[in-house]
């Protein structure tokens, strides 16, 4: 295994985190996100990815079910985020999903991952394209395709600015975007005939199973939180809390939200549809109005703002190390943003909408990248215990061995499982999208890795001076 320098206790956290050395781009970062901008991020992220995008998708797969899809998706997620959020307490940085694996099991780990979940970042086309279909509800002049290549490129620019307008700005949108969401709920609750409810598993139990595969996306975006690290005032206490407190609060607003969405229309209406249309049925069209401005769409651009507040972190990471040039992960040390990496993953996150990808077919995409990172970080927290005993001693955030174990056994389980569900569901374009970019990556990691290996002999050697 390649040479790591030395973990030491930051002075401003009382943790430990992976040291940045001389030189390096996440020296500009600032630690400027407290605890409610963490819990903003998340929510953000979670709500905005799931409800608002993929909740249509699912109710045709399993037609009344979906809210039972969303409590497995919930529980799934929360049983990952538990040994998840303990690695990112234990050692808090940016980039944790190429950090974690390149410092525990190896460098080209984590340089592996951080690269497939850049591809991960098509998402912003499923965002997009979401909104625009938001948008055509109210009006048709709105094109999909052209609200989500704006959408993207605002929240690109916004995001050039920094983390501290971000987080800010994040937090209000939160705000804002519950206040449609229960809305939505308490009316729509109130139209539900229950004696007349869809049945739950019109397709069988594989459907909502797999529903519950694809929901693995839209539930699991506190994960993010775990990118920032560096970013926080004190991450050892505020991710755990932002992970599994964010994740289980918006798992009972998807319940809410779920349940009139499958049960006032039948499901031949609602089937693939945005929320807008079984909205229109129960909601004073003013109310209307505020829950696909306020709710849909806030909740939407909110999760675009959180992917590309964090979605560079691991590719920084891996620059630093020498997997990219370095002038590439560049900080601007004004704004503290990695200009390069964000202007790589907005091309990245357009180019699906541009192409005329379907939204189901980016979410399967995404859902897949998602459980391979639960199952890299889960093993990862393992390793930690082995590899780094100091440093999971003095975590402010620990799980027993026994308990650590079962749980991520568990974890590691069900995410094969899910990505088995996913994978089947692949078409040809997204074989062949993964296959070029895993391809690119090889070629990339076998050319870099000599300058890897240097650098981080190098810097170990500093480390012990």
């Amino acid at each position: 295994m390649t040479a790591h320098p030395p973990l030491q206790p930051d002075d401003r956290t009382g943790v430990f985190t992976v040291q940045a050395a001389s030189g390096r781009n996440q020296d500009n970062l600032k630690r400027t996100i407290g605890l409610p901008g963490a819990i903003g991020i998340a929510v953000n992220q979670i709500i905005g990815g799931g409800i608002v995008s993929l909740t249509g998708v699912a109710i045709a797969m399993t037609g009344g079910g979906v809210s039972i899809s969303y409590v497995i998706a919930v529980v799934a997620v929360i049983i990952s985020a538990i040994p998840y959020a303990s690695l990112a307490a234990a050692m808090p940085t940016a980039g944790g999903t190429y950090a974690w694996p390149a410092r525990l099991i190896h460098p080209a780990a984590g340089f592996g991952l951080a690269w497939v979940l850049a591809l991960g970042k098509t998402a912003l086309s499923l965002y997009g394209l979401s909104a625009g279909a938001y948008l055509h509800a109210i009006n048709p002049w709105f094109s999909p395709v052209w609200v989500a290549v704006s959408l993207v490129t605002i929240f690109f620019l916004a995001n050039l600015a920094g983390a501290v307008v971000s987080a800010r700005f994040g937090f209000v949108l939160m705000i804002i975007m519950l206040a449609g969401f229960l809305t939505f709920a308490f009316y729509g609750l109130a139209m539900v005939d229950w004696q007349l409810y869809p049945e739950v598993m019109p397709n069988g139990l594989v459907e909502l199973l797999s529903a519950a595969a694809l929901l693995s996306f839209a539930t699991s975006g506190a994960y993010g939180v775990g990118e920032l690290g560096r970013e926080m005032k004190r991450p050892g206490r505020d991710i755990p809390i932002a992970m599994i407190g964010g994740t289980a609060i918006v798992g009972v607003i998807y319940v809410l939200v779920a349940l009139p969405a499958a049960g006032v229309l039948p499901i031949s209406e609602v089937a693939g549809e945005p929320l807008s249309t079984v909205a229109a049925e129960f909601l004073p069209h003013g109310l209307w109005i505020f829950f696909i401005l306020g709710g849909a769409l806030v909740a939407i651009v909110s999760t675009m703002n959180a992917e590309l507040l964090w979605g560079t972190k691991a590719l920084l990471a891996a620059s630093d190390d020498g997997w990219l040039p370095k002038k590439l992960g560049a900080v601007n040390k004004r704004f503290g943003t990695p200009h390069w990496l964000l202007t790589i993953l907005y091309f990245i996150g357009i180019i699906p909408a541009i192409a005329g990808v379907d939204i189901d077919v980016i979410g399967t995409a995404s859902s897949v990248f998602v459980q391979l990172m639960f199952i890299v970080v889960v093993i990862s927290s393992v390793f930690l215990r082995y590899r780094l005993p100091e440093v999971h001693a003095a975590s402010p955030f620990k799980l027993p061995k026994g308990l650590h174990f079962a749980i991520a056994g568990i974890a590691v389980l069900m995410s094969i499982y899910q990505g088995y569900l996913l994978i089947v569901d692949f078409d040809l374009r997204v074989w062949a999208a993964v296959g070029v970019w895993i391809l690119l990556g090889l070629i990339i990691g076998i050319v870099r890795y000599p300058a890897v290996k240097r650098t981080l002999a190098g810097r170990k050697t500093d480390a012990e001076r």
